[in-house]
């Protein structure tokens, strides 16, 4: 089952920036009441935001985009569908370990929006995170399309690996996505490996129907996307051990 969370995990704040080099990150307890019967998955380290605020500590790296040059254009985007998703080589995530700050975002016209980047591993540090915002109503996971957030190898294709701590679905867009290139430190558990070995991999964002939740058909050909625009924020950040 994929990732997920409802508008009632918002009282919950972030575990994992606050744990020690000898401690597992802390488990998201599901804070649903008990008429709501959706469901929330065991995701140790995936929270949603509360205050909208950057949290940072001495720890946290946010470095100002900068543009290495080291990738050629032309190996990104490849395979995209315009009618289906912005994919543009020019807008990438490169150098993916160095770009910090808040940027916004807009999806529009029921596409996905795509992002490149080369995968270049960094051993100093731990892990990834993507910490979301918005300002965009709690969507009803029965009825409509919510947010989506995931990694693949192609533009909006498949999630990376098959790997269901890739990908996320919420109800609002106010979560933190991490990411790892050490498969090896038993406490970043459930959270996105994305190898560390070079490569090319995408970020996809979009709404769309959850199939464990939707009430009528919804799988990866009937995705039931809103042409309704949807707005977003999103920091990107490492952390250094």
């Amino acid at each position: 089952m994929q990732h997920f969370m409802t508008f009632s995990t918002l009282l919950l704040t972030i575990s994992l920036n606050a744990c020690t080099t000898s401690e597992k990150p802390a488990t998201v307890e599901d804070s649903a009441d008990e008429n709501d019967d959706s469901q929330n998955t065991d995701t140790p380290s995936t929270t949603e935001d509360t205050s909208g605020q950057t949290t940072e500590d001495t720890e946290d790296t946010a470095i100002p985009d900068t543009d290495s040059g080291e990738t050629s254009l032309a190996v990104y985007c490849e395979g995209n569908d315009p009618t289906l998703a912005n994919c543009d080589p020019e807008r990438s995530y490169d150098p993916w370990t160095a770009h910090g700050g808040e940027v916004h975002y807009w999806i529009r016209d029921a596409k996905t929006e795509v992002y490149p980047f080369t995968v270049i591993h960094d051993p100093a540090i731990w892990y990834g995170y993507l910490q979301l915002t918005t300002g965009e109503r709690v969507r009803d996971q029965y009825t409509e399309d919510i947010f989506h957030v995931w990694f693949s190898e192609t533009p909006n294709g498949p999630v990376l690996d098959g790997n269901v701590d890739c990908e996320y679905y919420s109800t609002q867009a106010h979560l933190y996505f991490y990411w790892k290139q050490d498969n090896q430190d038993p406490r970043l558990d459930d959270i996105c490996y994305i190898g560390a070995q070079e490569r090319v991999i995408y970020l996809n964002y979009e709404t769309r129907c959850m199939a464990d939740f939707y009430e009528g058909l919804c799988d990866d050909n009937n995705k039931q996307k809103s042409t309704e625009t949807y707005q977003f924020d999103v920091s990107r950040r490492i952390r250094i051990e």
